[in-house]
């Protein structure tokens, strides 16, 4: 199962890096870059909270990135310990200050030993592009794609015409994880499923804290739109 996983997202790479050119690169770098630390989708959730009408949806947007933050963060990442693609089956190519040398380096170890034929198909096939840094965080699930995806899902849930090309952006956001090699496909297509998920959740306890201020008369309510 390992296996054919594995091929798969080789496969992905394959096909995605033959599209590489000087243009497309930089276009790629720009994009990808924006989903760095969230802040794009941080500076869209405190646009929305400024106006009362679009209050929910920032609220929304703040809940689903902290759900993000820690489960994909903080349960999912270091649970299921993916090294990126660049040192997956390359011991070799691991710095030895990485934050998880030890770690990184057996599972890369493990990985020639068992598909040895696989290890070497992904030494000569898979080339990191060099268009953004060498991530030394944990690959699976992919939080840019997580973070987009929780974000438009969020708004999507208020407002299917403004979320529709934010669900659009999420996919290009998740696709540049895979053209910059920093990400494995199926990272991305996971990351677009709790993504999902992670929005879902925030849209509800978002409405949940607004309804309860709103029962509850509390002062905080008149912030909100009806």
């Amino acid at each position: 199962m390992l296996e054919a996983i594995y091929n798969f997202d080789l496969s992905v790479f394959n096909a995605v890096f033959s599209l590489h050119n000087p243009v497309l690169n930089k276009i790629m770098e720009i994009i990808t870059t924006l989903g760095d630390e969230g802040i794009i989708w941080i500076a869209l959730a405190l646009v929305l909270l400024l106006f009362k009408k679009t209050r929910k949806i920032g609220a929304s947007i703040c809940v689903a990135l902290v759900v993000m933050g820690l489960l994909n963060n903080e349960v999912l990442k270091p649970i299921i310990a993916r090294a990126r693609p660049f040192y997956a089956f390359d011991p070799s190519a691991i710095p030895l200050d990485h934050k998880y040398f030890d770690e990184v380096f057996a599972k890369a170890t493990e990985n020639v030993a068992k598909f040895p034929e696989l290890a070497a198909r992904w030494v000569s096939e898979y080339k990191f592009p060099e268009i953004v840094e060498r991530l030394s965080s944990w690959s699976f699930p992919s939080g840019h794609t997580s973070s987009a995806f929780a974000c438009a899902t969020a708004v999507f849930a208020y407002n299917k015409k403004a979320g529709s090309p934010l669900m659009i952006f999420a996919a290009i956001m998740g696709f540049t994880r895979i053209y910059v090699g920093v990400h494995y496909c199926t990272d991305v297509l996971v990351g677009m499923i709790v993504g999902i998920i992670y929005g879902i959740i925030g849209y509800y306890i978002a409405a949940f804290i607004v309804k309860t201020l709103k029962k509850k008369n509390l002062k905080p309510a008149k912030l909100f739109a009806d």
